[in-house]
């Protein structure tokens, strides 16, 4: 009588568990088959940001496509490092300079004309030097202003050194 008595107990505890798991189950099921129906839209904004699969040297080459459909000057078909400073005139109003091109062609430029491969602007003329502002990429994307400092005396420093 007691082994049945203990039979019919642990009976009921296992029938109690068995119907409280599988209720538990039922309600995660239906959770589940809330968020199925549901739909979650994401949606990604790609502004101000480069596409990771492209590569940085095929975005500055077609940049720089862009800038040489534009009719260029004899001035903007070269580096500003292979251009030489010959001499500055000064007016009395505004500095004048002679520059020197790769090629031997010499012109005269002042402040505001447009000069190197990278659309530079010169942005001052001083009595022995000659600025340009050039606005070159860097591996970020971004364009950052680089100055270039064409001195006229350049045999004098290289003494110095």
């Amino acid at each position: 009588m007691k082994k049945t008595f203990y039979f019919l107990i642990i009976g009921v505890v296992i029938f109690y568990a068995i119907n409280s798991y599988s209720s538990e189950t039922v309600k995660e099921e239906k959770n589940k088959m809330s968020f199925k129906n549901k739909k979650i839209i994401i949606k990604y904004d790609p502004m101000g940001r480069r596409d990771p699969f492209l590569s940085i040297i095929a975005l500055a080459k077609q940049k720089m496509k862009k800038l040489k459909k534009k009719a260029l000057t004899p001035l903007e078909n070269y580096d500003v490092m292979d251009i030489k400073l010959l001499g500055i005139v000064y007016d009395g109003k505004e500095y004048y300079a002679s520059i020197l091109l790769p090629d031997g062609k010499a012109f005269t430029v002042k402040e505001g004309i447009s000069l190197g491969l990278y659309g530079g602007k010169i942005i001052e003329i001083s009595e022995d030097r000659l600025i340009v502002r050039e606005y070159i990429m860097n591996y970020k994307g971004e364009l950052k202003p680089k100055d270039t400092v064409l001195k006229l005396h350049k045999e004098e420093e290289e003494d110095k050194i």
